[in-house]
């Protein structure tokens, strides 16, 4: 069913948009008289915003939240108070703007960046489809049931209006998603940001998606093509490579998302992310230590030749640095139990209980325990209990 969702949206969205020609917003004082086709949009967009929010769909951390606005108001400052960023509890690569100027950015995305000018890259853009009005310009191009309806099913929330799929999910035109490249590019560079980490935002989300084979049809798959994308940003920046690039901030600001973002692929088994993102120096030293858990664990799932001792590694890399990081034990003391090492095994599963006394798998853990005290050390077909 979701296949035949999908082909029938690629058929209404490839239909003549008959955009219309409105001006940009200048400033936030022209937004008090809007037209009824225009205003309507902006009322099935507020009630989308309540949907979202009243689905729990919407990360409400007041400090990540502040830190996202202030990024925006750099960047739009004569639009203060309209154009507002929320944070989806989202793992797919995403962000989309509504045309009242909700900027939802999904954890995911914000997840897979290094540092603040590299998502600025990403909000200076969605801005821009609010500034130039592209949801008015293009209100015929999503006139489609099925795009509704797919919709429905992957955010999990009640339709409302067809500005749903026009904005979250299936992207803009061509044309206007490169004019927003453009003005996004002139919003980063005038707020300070450094416009070769524009760049570098894009070749991310390429090895990404090259690695993980997304074929979904989110953001960066309805938008122009990434390799476009970078050669576009390539050819704006030139020589251009002053201005901020906001590391540490991000750092701080975003650490505790980028760990449950690594949570959330891990329970959705998307080791390859995982892998793709912890295995990268630069990446990975902006990560406390408790990330190379996730990655010991996406080494286990993948169980490729030579990922078994990777994820021994990587786990005692954990119990050193952050022993008191109940998971760890957990993981480590399984991979020898499945060795049949019930020495080291045994221990360290002992530990885990001790640190998560009121851990969900107790019975789990204490089953592996019993089956142990029952096999000699030299056991090397250790009886694995019921999943």
């Amino acid at each position: 069913m979701k296949h035949l969702l999908i082909a029938s949206l690629g058929l209404a969205l490839a239909a003549p948009a008959h955009a219309q020609e409105v001006p940009p917003w200048a400033s936030v004082d022209e937004l008090h008289e809007l037209a009824p086709g225009e205003k309507n949009l902006w009322q099935e967009a507020d009630e989308f915003d309540r949907a979202l929010a009243r689905a729990g769909k919407v990360n409400t951390d007041p400090a990540l939240t502040a830190y996202l606005q202030g990024i925006m108001g750099r960047l739009y400052p004569e639009f203060g108070g309209r154009l507002k960023v929320r944070l989806l509890n989202a793992q797919h690569i995403n962000a989309f703007a509504l045309p009242n100027g909700s900027i939802y950015v999904n954890a995911g995305l914000v997840a897979r960046f290094e540092n603040e000018a590299q998502l600025a890259t990403v909000l200076a853009h969605e801005g821009a489809h609010f500034t130039h009005r592209h949801s008015l310009q293009q209100a015929e191009r999503v006139r489609s049931a099925a795009a509704f309806a797919l919709v429905v099913a992957m955010l999990g929330v009640p339709l409302v209006g067809d500005i749903v799929a026009l904005s979250s999910m299936f992207g803009y035109s061509r044309e206007h998603e490169r004019e927003a490249d453009v003005i996004g590019y002139q919003r980063l560079v005038a707020a300070g940001y450094s416009a070769r980490e524009s760049i570098r935002t894009f070749e991310h989300l390429q090895a990404e998606i090259k690695a993980a084979d997304i074929k979904e049809p989110f953001f960066f798959a309805s938008h122009p093509k990434l390799q476009e994308r970078i050669d576009s940003f390539s050819e704006l920046v030139k020589d251009d490579d002053n201005g901020e690039v906001g590391r540490e901030r991000f750092v701080e600001a975003t650490a505790g998302l980028r760990l449950a973002s690594l949570e959330a692929d891990l329970a959705a088994y998307r080791y390859r992310q995982i892998i793709l993102v912890l295995s990268n120096p630069v990446q990975r030293r902006e990560y406390p230590p408790e990330a190379a858990y996730y990655l010991g664990e996406a080494y286990r799932l993948r169980g490729e030749k030579g990922d078994d001792a990777a994820a021994e590694r990587e786990f005692n890399s954990v119990i050193g640095a952050a022993p008191q990081f109940a998971p760890t034990h957990r993981a480590l003391g399984l991979l020898y139990y499945k060795r049949g090492d019930m020495t080291r095994a045994a221990p360290l599963l002992r530990h885990y209980l001790e640190l998560a006394p009121g851990a969900v798998d107790r019975a789990y853990v204490e089953y592996y325990l019993a089956l142990m005290e029952t096999q000699k050390p030299e056991d090397n077909n250790p009886r694995t209990p019921p999943q």
